[in-house]
């Protein structure tokens, strides 16, 4: 579903709902992309900087307006996540639980739904290290700061007696959110 924007909107609003609007279609597909691909394969290999040309550079047109309006990427941002969030939890809320589907079938379909969501910190981890770049450049509310820490915190608990197929995963993503709180360091 395309995401339109206002032409008639002033033109600093306009570029930064553009540029979320295209972050927003860009992280759709590369969350089916990752989907449709085998549990085996590392997120990582997926996602990691330099994989693809056309995020990287949207990454870094959000670190360069960033420097601008941090405050108000930071918030958009945030809402992202917590819709991308929420879709998951409905899906896991409304998800039928029939007699006929084995527990195998139930079990591949929770490691596809967390794979999911590690692919949306993956991605949001990315967006949040890049824009957070610019916190000495632009002062951000500590609010702000607060959410971006909470929610970076959130992600290093570990699950133990978690062996599933996403282990790898979820390491990574951690250490994604370490890389937040190394770049909130430098500047806090």
């Amino acid at each position: 579903m395309p995401i339109s924007v206002d032409p008639e909107s002033k033109p600093g609003e306009y570029v930064l709902k553009s540029l979320f609007a295209a972050f927003a279609t860009m992280s759709e597909h590369k969350i089916r992309v990752i989907m449709a691909e085998p549990l085996e394969k590392p997120l990582s290999k997926s996602l990691q900087r330099g994989e693809d040309l056309q995020f990287d550079q949207l990454m870094s047109t959000m670190s360069s307006l960033a420097e601008y309006c941090l405050p108000s990427i930071l918030r958009t941002l945030f809402d992202w996540y917590k819709r991308q969030v929420g879709l998951e939890e409905e899906l896991h809320e409304y998800r039928p639980r029939a007699n006929t589907k084995s527990k195998t079938d139930e079990q591949q379909r929770d490691y596809l739904l967390e794979r999911r969501d590690l692919a949306i910190d993956f991605i949001f981890s990315l967006a949040l290290i890049e824009v957070l770049k610019q916190m000495p450049l632009h002062p951000v509310p500590d609010s702000s700061v607060n959410e971006v820490i909470n929610s970076a915190f959130q992600h290093f608990r570990y699950k133990e007696g978690y062996h599933g197929p996403n282990t790898g995963n979820m390491h990574t993503a951690a250490d994604l959110y370490a890389e937040v709180i190394g770049v909130l360091a430098q500047s806090k």
